[in-house]
């Protein structure tokens, strides 16, 4: 298998490295475990969605242990990435690879880094269960399209005979669900938690 990394350092001159992204990464939760990776492959070769990566997770690592932010935060490495945890089950050294893709994508959409459709998705989601506390299919789709553009409402309604078909067999609800009770206090959870986590990022 090959990879796409395009790191490899052919002059005579020492290859120079920018710690400063390094150090923005390893202040995220999970970062740390960027720089115990022993670039051995194993998540290369039991990844999944490997082939459709700009990068395998070990070349995402040492590209960010070079301090190639750019290459990193353009990347679709993390966006490719779907939680299966195959990757910390073969990893040696059992770096929860999906916990630092999931840190990733969190730095991405803070710094505006959100052409990829999945972002609009992660953002979408998160904003339906923090108004309501639960998930509604028809809400998160809606602020799915609303972020991606009139070109992403007008699939919407070229899917709408498979809508109508869902919503016949009850797989989606036409109505959202209640909110939940204590809404308010879950709220003031989350937003204490960003706050914290802003805090410590600076």
């Amino acid at each position: 298998m090959t990879e796409n990394c395009n790191i490899s350092n052919t002059s005579s001159q020492p290859l120079k490295y920018d710690l400063k992204f390094l150090r923005e990464v390893r202040s995220l939760e999970n970062g740390a475990y960027v720089t115990t990776c022993m670039q051995c492959g194993m998540c290369a070769i039991a990844c999944a969605t490997r082939e459709i990566m700009d990068y395998s997770p070990r070349s995402l690592f040492n590209l960010i242990k070079l301090g190639k932010k750019e290459e990193v935060m353009n990347s679709n490495t993390m966006w490719m990435c779907t939680s299966c945890l195959t990757c910390k089950a073969r990893c040696p050294r059992g770096i929860p690879l999906v916990d630092v893709m999931h840190d990733l994508k969190m730095l991405a959409i803070q710094q505006g880094n959100v052409s990829y459709p999945q972002a609009a998705f992660y953002q979408a989601f998160w904003e339906e269960v923090k108004t309501r506390g639960r998930v509604f299919e028809g809400g998160i789709m809606a602020r799915y399209a609303l972020k991606r553009g009139l070109g992403e409402i007008k699939k919407l309604f070229g899917m709408k005979d498979l809508g109508m078909d869902m919503l016949y067999h009850g797989r989606m609800p036409l109505m959202p669900p209640a909110k939940i009770k204590g809404l308010k206090d879950l709220q003031k959870i989350i937003d204490k938690a960003q706050n914290i986590m802003r805090r410590e990022a600076k």
